[in-house]
C-alpha cells in the first residue's frame, strides 16, 4: 500500500464525519438550503451575475472533514500540489453542462478536484465551473460499490430452461468468477441462442449504438431498442415542418437553438418554456440567463412549477398543466388574433405569408389534401368551439388572464426570445407541439432578428446557439448498423421480450433504417438482453415493472457495469467495467462539449480492481465467439482517440473548420499511434494538458449568430428542409405519418390542433363533461432533478447527503390528505406503485405532483412496493401515435404511507459486493 493510502486509512475519519463536512460543502454549491438527510428544500435569494466573490473557492474544492475532526488531528499530512499531477477528468453523464474538471493524482490516487483555471473568467470569456455532481465524481469512479471482479448469478447456468432460474433475478445471490470463466459462460451462451434462434432472439438493449452493437451486428445482427429519450416529439421528423434537427457539424446551423448568447440580452423578453438548467444542465446556461436579466431583459416561465431556474431569474410564472401546453399555445394564438384586429402590430403578416405556408387559406401549399388553415381552425371555423382563453383554461389550468398578457407580450412589437427544452415534447399526445410552438413563435415574426427567436434552449447549447466553433473528428470507426433492421420503440420493447411480437415502424427520424415506415409486425423469442455499459435501459425506459418481467423470462441477460446498476442487478452475468476515469479515451465527453469549447479529458487512474474497458470486452469475446475482432474493432482506443483529438477543427471566420491540433512526429511516436504530422493552433500536448479548447468571444466578434437570418433575409436563396422550403403550419405529412404509424387511434390535423391523449389531464376525469374525477385524479411529470444526472450518480453518498430523493406535491393537494413535509407517501397508478418522502410547496399547480427523474428501484418482492421511488415503475408501456416515451403526463394517486417511514436513502448502505 502507498504511504497516502496508508495514510488516509489510518486516518481515523469515520465516514459520517467525512460526508457531513463535504454535504455541507456541496450543498453550497449548489444554492441550496439543507442539513443532512432534511427533507426540505429551500429557495435562497437570486444571486447576481457577478462570480467575483466566488472565484477563489470556485476553483479548487477539498472537500474537508466536518468541523468536528480538527484537520490537525487526523493524521493526515498536507498535500502539496508539486507532489502530483493535475489531470483533466472526464465528467461524461450527459447532463448538458459540459463542465471541465480536473483531478489531483498523488501516487495513483485522486486527492482533490478543481474545476478550470486555464484562463481569467470573464462574462464574454468564461470558465467551464463544474458542478455539485461533478465535483462529487470521484464517489462515482472510486466509489466502495463498485462492481470489482466478474460476476455470476448463484442459481443462474447455461443453456436457457430451467437452468436460468429467472424467477430469481433481482433477488438471487453472486458468485465470484474469474474473466477466462465469464468469457467462456458469455460466448457459450451468445453462441447457442444465435445458433437456435437467430438474430432475432437477442434484444440489444443498448439503444443499437452502444459498444455491444459492433459485436452482435457482426454476428448477424439483433432487435434494436430506439427511444424518442430527451427529444420527445421533436423526433417526428421536425425538419419536414422546417425545424432542421439539432446537431453539430461542420456547416450545420442549431436552427432548433436560438440566438447566440450575446444576443439574449438584445430581448426585451425571454419566455423560458420548461427549461430549468439550474437543476438539469448545470454549469454556464444560468450565468447567460443572469447576464441578460442584469441588463434588463425580463423573463418568463411557463410551466406547471415555479422551478430553481424561475426563481434565480425573478420570472414571470405562467401556469400550464403537463400535456396541455398545445391548448394553452392554441388560446394564445386566439387571444394574438383577436389583438391584432383591436389593436394592431400583434401578429407578424408579412412574416407569414413571406415565410411561412398554411396560416391562412392564401398560404396553403397547392398540393394541400385538406383545404383548412391554421387560423380559421383557431377561430372555431371547423368545429364551432374558437380556442379562446376560457376554453384552454378548463384543460390548461392556466388563467385567462394570463393567457392574455402572454398573446401582448409575444407579439411583433416586442423583442422576444422563446426558448423550450423538451419537457413539453416528452408528453403522450404531444406530437402537435414542435409545430405549434414553432407557430406561436412565427405569429410574431421572432426569427432571424437580433433580440427575437424561437427555439431550443436544450442541453449543452442551452442559451448559447450557432454553430459549434470546435469540433471534434472523428474516431476513424464506422457506426456499426444492425443488418436485419429490426427496431422496436422503447414503450414496445418489454411487451415485445413477454410476448413474442412487435410493431416496427423504424427508428424515428434519425434511425438509420431511413426514419419511420410502413408498420411491420416482427416476430420473435427474444432468448437474450445484452446490457452494456452505455446505458440504463431497465431504469429509463417506460414500464420497469414489465421489465422485470421480461428480463426474469429470457434465457440470459448480460451486462458491463461498474456499480450494481438496475441493469446489472436483474442479470446473469456482470463484466466489471471501467469508468471514463480509467480509460485511455472517452469519446462521450468531447462529442457533447459546448458551442464555444470542446473537453478532452485524459486517463486519470490505473484501472480499479479487474475492471476492464468495453473495448477490452467486446474484443475479447468476438474472438470467443469465433469473430476476427480486427473486423468488429480495426485498431485500438489508443488509435480511437488520437483520431478523434487529430481530426478536430475550429471555425475560423474567413477559412471555415481548420485543423485544431499541431502533431509532429515525436507526438505520435509517444501516443504509440499511426498519424501523419500537421499544423494547427495548439500543440496536442498543451490540449491535453489543459483538457479544454475554448475559443475566446467578444461581444459582436465574427461568431455572433443569429438563427435563421440568412433564410429571413430571403427565403427562395436560403430554404428550410421542408417540401416547399418555408416553415410549414400546414403539412400533409406529419398528418399522414401519424396516421400510417398505426399506434392509437387519435386524428392528427396536417396544422396544430387539439387532441385528447390517451393518458393525460382529461383521462384524470371518469366523467370530463361533468368533471367527475376517476381513480387517479393527479398528473405526474418527472423533472431532471440537482443530484443525478438521469439515472447516473444516483448511488454517490455526497449527493445523497446534499439533495434528498422527494416528491414534491401543491400545499393545498397535500393539507387535503393530511401530508406534511417529510411524511412518506405512497404514490400508485395501474402500473406500479413506489415510496417517496414529501416535499410540500406552494410553487406546484394543484391536481399536479413531480417526481424527479432518475431514482434506482428497490423493490420489495412481498408487496410490490418500490421503496426506491423510481419514476418509470409509474411510467407505464404505453404511448401515443409517435412511440413517443411520454415521461411528464401520467396519472396517479397518492396517499400517506401507512406502513414504516422511509428512512433517507443517504442512510441507506450501498450496494456493495463481496461475493466468494
Amino acid at each position: 500500500m502507498s504511504k497516502l493510502l496508508s495514510q488516509l486509512t489510518g486516518s481515523g475519519i469515520s465516514r459520517r464525519d467525512f460526508l457531513k463536512g463535504s454535504a455541507a460543502a456541496t450543498a453550497a454549491l449548489a444554492g441550496l438550503s439543507l442539513t443532512g438527510c432534511d427533507t426540505s428544500i429551500q429557495e435562497t435569494a437570486a444571486p447576481s451575475s457577478s462570480r467575483e466573490t466566488a472565484s477563489s473557492s470556485a476553483q479548487e474544492t477539498t472537500i474537508a472533514p466536518s468541523a468536528e475532526v480538527a484537520p490537525e488531528k487526523s493524521g493526515v499530512e498536507f498535500i502539496d500540489e508539486s507532489q502530483g499531477k493535475w489531470i483533466p477528468a472526464a465528467c461524461w453523464h450527459n447532463c448538458g453542462g459540459r463542465c471541465l474538471n480536473k483531478a489531483l493524482v498523488v501516487d495513483g490516487v485522486v486527492i482533490r478536484q478543481k474545476t478550470d483555471d486555464t484562463h481569467p473568467d470573464t462574462p464574454e470569456y468564461p470558465q467551464q465551473r463544474g458542478c455539485l455532481r461533478g465535483r462529487a465524481q470521484r464517489q462515482q469512479c472510486l466509489g466502495a460499490d463498485r462492481i470489482k471482479y466478474p460476476l455470476k448469478r448463484k442459481h443462474w447456468q447455461p443453456g436457457g430452461g430451467e437452468n436460468a432460474h429467472g424467477e430469481l433475478r433481482g433477488i438471487d445471490e453472486w458468485e465470484r468468477i474469474s474473466w477466462d470463466e465469464a468469457f467462456e459462460l458469455a460466448a457459450g451462451e451468445i453462441k447457442r441462442i444465435y445458433d437456435t434462434y437467430g438474430p432475432t432472439g437477442v434484444l440489444n438493449a443498448g439503444y443499437g449504438t452502444g459498444q455491444n452493437a459492433r459485436l452482435l451486428n457482426n454476428l448477424g445482427g439483433s432487435i434494436s431498442l430506439w427511444d424518442t429519450a430527451s427529444h420527445g416529439t421533436y423526433m417526428l421528423n421536425s425538419p419536414n415542418l422546417g425545424l432542421p434537427h439539432q446537431g453539430v457539424g461542420p456547416g450545420v446551423v442549431m436552427c432548433l437553438s436560438a440566438n447566440d448568447r450575446f444576443d439574449l440580452k438584445n430581448s426585451e423578453t425571454i419566455v423560458l418554456y420548461g427549461c430549468n438548467p439550474a437543476w438539469a444542465s448545470l454549469g454556464n446556461h444560468c450565468y447567460y440567463y443572469l447576464q441578460a436579466k442584469e441588463a434588463g431583459t425580463k423573463f418568463v416561465f411557463v410551466g406547471p412549477s415555479y422551478n430553481f431556474s424561475a426563481s434565480l431569474l425573478e420570472a414571470k410564472w405562467i401556469r400550464v398543466r403537463p400535456g396541455t401546453d398545445v391548448a394553452f399555445l392554441l388560446a394564445v394564438a386566439y387571444e394574438m388574433l383577436k389583438l391584432d384586429e383591436t389593436e394592431g402590430n400583434v401578429v407578424d403578416w408579412e412574416f407569414l405569408s413571406r415565410c411561412c405556408v398554411g396560416f391562412t387559406p392564401e398560404t396553403l401549399p397547392e398540393t394541400a389534401k385538406v383545404r383548412e388553415c391554421f387560423r380559421d381552425y383557431v377561430l372555431g371555423e371547423y368545429d364551432g368551439i374558437p380556442k379562446t382563453a376560457e376554453w384552454a383554461e378548463k384543460i390548461s389550468g392556466t388563467p385567462p388572464e394570463d393567457i392574455r398578457w402572454f398573446a401582448e407580450a409575444i407579439g411583433k412589437e416586442h423583442k422576444v426570445s422563446l426558448l423550450h427544452s423538451f419537457a413539453a415534447a416528452r408528453n403522450m399526445g404531444a406530437e402537435d407541439f414542435p409545430q405549434m410552438l414553432m407557430t406561436t413563435g412565427a405569429m410574431g415574426g421572432h426569427y432571424g432578428k437580433s433580440g427575437h427567436s424561437c427555439g431550443a434552449a436544450f442541453h449543452s447549447m442551452a442559451g448559447n446557439g450557432g454553430p459549434s466553433l470546435v469540433m471534434p473528428g472523428s474516431t476513424g470507426i464506422e457506426f456499426s448498423v444492425s443488418p436485419i433492421f429490426h427496431y422496436v420503440a422503447a414503450p414496445d420493447v418489454w411487451k415485445a421480450v413477454l410476448e413474442g411480437s412487435f410493431m416496427d415502424t423504424g427508428m424515428g427520424s434519425s434511425g438509420a433504417a431511413g426514419g419511420y415506415h410502413e408498420p411491420i409486425r416482427r416476430e420473435c423469442d427474444i432468448r437474450m438482453i445484452y446490457h452494456d455499459d452505455s446505458g440504463a435501459t431497465l431504469q429509463s425506459c417506460l414500464g420497469i415493472m414489465e421489465g422485470i418481467k421480461a428480463h426474469r423470462k429470457v434465457d440470459f441477460v448480460l451486462t458491463h457495469a461498474y456499480t450494481l446498476t438496475t441493469n446489472a442487478k436483474y442479470s446473469d452475468l456482470i463484466l466489471p467495467a471501467q469508468t471514463q476515469w480509467e480509460k485511455t479515451s472517452s469519446y462521450f465527453n468531447i462529442i457533447y462539449s459546448g458551442r464555444d469549447f470542446q473537453i478532452y479529458p485524459s486517463k486519470v487512474v490505473e484501472p480499479m480492481y479487474e475492471a476492464k474497458s468495453d473495448y477490452e470486452i467486446i474484443y475479447t469475446l468476438a474472438e470467443k465467439v469465433g469473430l476476427d475482432p480486427k473486423k468488429v474493432y480495426p485498431f485500438d482506443e489508443k488509435q480511437q482517440y488520437f483520431n478523434l483529438i487529430a481530426g478536430s477543427t475550429v471555425l475560423d471566420p474567413q477559412k471555415g473548420y481548420v485543423p485544431l491540433v499541431t502533431v509532429t512526429e515525436e507526438d505520435i511516436k509517444e501516443w504509440g499511434v499511426e498519424g501523419t504530422p500537421q499544423e494547427g493552433r495548439i500543440p496536442i500536448s498543451e490540449l491535453m494538458e489543459k483538457g479544454i479548447y475554448q475559443v475566446e468571444r467578444k461581444e459582436d466578434d465574427d461568431y455572433f449568430f443569429i438563427a435563421y437570418k440568412d433564410f429571413v433575409a430571403d427565403p427562395e436563396a436560403n430554404p428550410l428542409p421542408s417540401a416547399s422550403g418555408k416553415f410549414e403550419i400546414y403539412n400533409d405529412w406529419k398528418a399522414d405519418t401519424l396516421s400510417m404509424l398505426g399506434r392509437g387511434d387519435t386524428v392528427f390535423k396536417p396544422y396544430p390542433s387539439y387532441t385528447v391523449p390517451v393518458m393525460g389531464y382529461e383521462t384524470t376525469f371518469s366523467d370530463w363533461e361533468a368533471q367527475k374525477k376517476g381513480e387517479y385524479p393527479f398528473l405526474c411529470y418527472t423533472p431532471h432533478y440537482l443530484r443525478r444526472s438521469h439515472t447516473t450518480l444516483n448511488n454517490v453518498p455526497w449527493l445523497r447527503e446534499a439533495a434528498v430523493n422527494p416528491v414534491f406535491i401543491n400545499a393545498a393537494d397535500a393539507a387535503e390528505k393530511n401530508i406534511k413535509d417529510g411524511d412518506t407517501v405512497l404514490i400508485y397508478n395501474r402500473f406500479g406503485k413506489i415510496l417517496r418522502n414529501a416535499t410540500v410547496l406552494e410553487t406546484l399547480m394543484p391536481g399536479v405532483i413531480a417526481l424527479p427523474h432518475g431514482s434506482w428501484v428497490d423493490l420489495d418482492e412481498e408487496t410490490g412496493i418500490d421503496h426506491g421511488g423510481a419514476d418509470n415503475v409509474l411510467c407505464g408501456p404505453i404511448t401515443s401515435n409517435s412511440g413517443v416515451s411520454g415521461y411528464n403526463n401520467y396519472n396517479v394517486n397518492f396517499e400517506k404511507y401507512s406502513g414504516d417511514a422511509l428512512i433517507p436513502d443517504c442512510e441507506w448502505p450501498q450496494r456493495i459486493i463481496e461475493a466468494e
